[in-house]
């Protein structure tokens, strides 16, 4: 059997070292239209962070390793169309020169790309929108001369690149739409948490703000206009609206409505030789009556992993995604999983949560650390649907068995009588999520 993947980065990489092992016999042909694969599109923040000495270093892969497994590598090649009926894939390599390649199996990886704005940007020298390796390059170059800097989106991406940049003497602007940073995995209780620590870091933040132009771009300084106020700049990073890449297959295969590739749960798409992971598909989420857009990398190693058994022959199914999240930032680690108390009542969901501070440690210990925790439940069945979890200390397993529980239906009394560790110099005989569960349980039954 021959498969073609189109997309060479983590999803279409582990779709295909996943169909070689199950099989090494299987052809497979992987096609990516840039001249590198595997960066680890976080590279920045570990380079910036002197977490690594060079940029190009940040992969899990080369095209000489998977080679070495079997897989045929085409780099610089831009895939131009795909006839289904034919099984045929036409690509154009470096010299613009046509070549047609077939297949028996298609896996699409095809990934994301930055929203498409209609604002009219300034030179490329002075505003990048980041995601890939060659953007990441640039915007190191860029951001070693740039004094004043507006970053363009408080998810992840924003707050991370702000993090790095703190204490070197620039002028970083934070700007999000929203009214909180990391509004889709965090509710107020922990955002405002973090924002206050972006403003102690000297980083100006703007929310409820909305970029809406730029001024002229001769000047060494230019103007980023947002709703509210007009910022000096002379570099704009645009970190925002990651949007599923559709372009080869949107006029012949179903689409959801939010633009992303229809699947079941095999990842099989309207045709059932062709297949579709990663950022270019939308996912279950437990506790949703609807699929979501949700780029995030171990959602796309997962749904590469589903697509390559089924390819092979393997019945295998994708499970919910609770959308687990971690991040080390502004000296604090921050986890969330499930939904924010805000998402569930969009659903129609009923909840009741609890935010509180708790000591992991014992007392009589001379270091003491705090963790910042909020669950949600949903009312009268009392089953965990959301938890978040911010401390200096490195809580984020936690929210990996938080995932679980959510993922199994965990109920607020089960948590609190569950089997966890204890060991006297780590912990207390309750862990931080039973002890939260605890405390919410003596809340809600507590004899006036």
């Amino acid at each position: 059997m021959k498969v073609v993947i189109i997309g060479a980065s983590h999803g279409g990489l582990q779709a295909a070292v996943t169909i070689k092992k199950l099989n090494p016999q299987t052809e497979v042909v992987l096609i990516e239209k840039r001249g590198e694969l595997s960066f680890v599109s976080s590279g920045i923040f570990l380079k910036l962070n002197q977490l690594v000495n060079d940029l190009d270093n940040v992969r899990y892969l080369t095209s000489e390793e998977l080679e070495e497994q079997g897989v045929d590598v085409l780099l610089n090649a831009t895939v131009t169309t795909i006839d289904p009926d034919k099984k045929t894939i036409a690509y154009l390599d470096t010299s613009k020169k046509s070549h047609e390649i077939n297949y028996e199996k298609l896996i699409l990886a095809t990934g994301s790309n930055q929203f498409s704005t209609n604002l009219t940007l300034p030179s490329k020298d002075k505003v990048t929108v980041f995601k890939s390796y060659s953007s990441s390059k640039e915007v190191l170059e860029k951001l070693e001369h740039a004094k004043s800097i507006s970053i363009v989106g408080g998810g992840y991406i924003g707050v991370e690149l702000c993090d790095a940049l703190r204490g070197q003497g620039k002028e970083i602007h934070l700007i999000e739409s929203a009214d909180s940073v990391l509004f889709r995995y965090l509710d107020k209780d922990l955002s405002s948490l973090i924002e206050q620590k972006i403003r102690d870091s000297g980083v100006k933040l703007h929310l409820n703000e909305s970029v809406i132009g730029f001024s002229d771009t001769d000047k060494e300084l230019f103007v980023t206009k947002t709703t509210n106020e007009e910022i000096r700049n002379d570099y704009v990073i645009v970190a925002v609206n990651a949007r599923p890449d559709t372009t080869l297959v949107k006029d012949f295969l179903d689409l959801n409505a939010n633009g992303t590739i229809r699947v079941n749960e095999q990842m099989q798409t309207s045709d059932p030789d062709i297949f579709a992971l990663g950022d270019v598909i939308s996912y279950p989420v437990h506790n949703s009556y609807r699929k979501s857009f949700i780029p995030l990398v171990n959602n796309v190693v997962r749904s590469a992993t589903v697509a390559a058994m089924n390819v092979i022959g393997y019945p295998m199914k994708y499970n919910k995604t609770q959308k687990t999240t971690a991040a080390n930032i502004f000296d604090c680690y921050v986890a969330s999983t499930g939904l924010t108390e805000i998402e569930a009542k969009f659903e129609g969901i009923e909840v009741e949560s609890i935010f509180l501070t708790v000591p992991c440690q014992l007392p009589y210990l001379e270091l003491q650390e705090d963790v910042h925790i909020k669950m949600v439940f949903e009312k009268g069945s009392h089953k965990l649907i959301g938890a978040q979890l911010m401390s200096e200390k490195d809580i984020t397993q936690s929210i990996n068995t938080l995932s679980l529980a959510i993922n199994q239906g965990i109920t607020l009394e089960e948590l609190v009588t569950m089997d966890f560790y204890f060991n006297p110099s780590i912990n207390q005989p309750m862990g931080i999520i039973s002890r939260a569960a605890y405390e919410f349980l003596i809340e809600k039954y507590k004899i006036e």
